[in-house]
């Protein structure tokens, strides 16, 4: 709090009209003394932000945070910006991935889910760049999904770069299919974490 109203009184003092600040809070991830004190944390900021012409953006892992966490300090925001979800229910998560561009994948697929699947993958192939599909987090998939991914991995690899990042008893299923033999397409491992 000392650092931020000391760069608060900067700025109007160099004559600059706002600040904008943007915080990593995967500090409170860690064992830390006084984690818990991150909700007055939260609420101090947010008093010392009313009237000013400076911004705070707070970025909250949602994948590492736990839901109850996240819960605590949300009031203290103005706004909340969250990944595009495509579908989201107690077996399966589809949303857009910001860094690697793509999408992620997490839980478990089938074909009850070709259409949000069909949707993530358009909008990430829309979106000019590499693409990463994310599929650290999933479980299982079936083959038409597996498919599906594969088809438009295949339309868009002769331009671009294509990852899937998997598991690896999913990337076995996706070499299995072909994948590695698609020009600029690459599959990936990841450990269990």
């Amino acid at each position: 709090m000392e650092w931020l109203s000391g760069q608060m009184t900067a700025c109007g003092q160099d004559g600059f009209p706002g600040l904008r600040v943007a915080m990593d809070m995967s500090w409170a991830l860690r064992p830390v003394t006084g984690v818990e004190q991150l909700p007055d944390f939260e609420e101090g900021i947010t008093a010392a932000l009313a009237g000013t012409t400076v911004s705070v953006l707070c970025q909250y892992d949602r994948e590492r945070f736990d839901p109850v966490k996240l819960a605590t300090v949300t009031a203290f925001h103005t706004r909340s910006v969250a990944a595009a979800t495509y579908h989201a229910d107690a077996l399966l998560r589809i949303c857009r991935q910001y860094a690697p561009p793509g999408i992620r994948l997490a839980g478990e697929l089938d074909h009850r889910h070709e259409e949000p699947l069909a949707l993530a993958l358009a909008e990430a192939i829309r979106l000019e760049g590499d693409i990463t599909v994310n599929m650290g987090q999933l479980v299982f998939i079936d083959a038409s999904c597996a498919r599906m991914i594969l088809d438009a991995a295949r339309g868009v690899a002769g331009s671009r770069e294509v990852v899937l990042l998997c598991h690896p008893r999913i990337a076995a299923r996706f070499v299995l299919l072909g994948a590695a033999g698609i020009p600029g397409v690459s599959v990936v491992s990841v450990d269990d974490r």
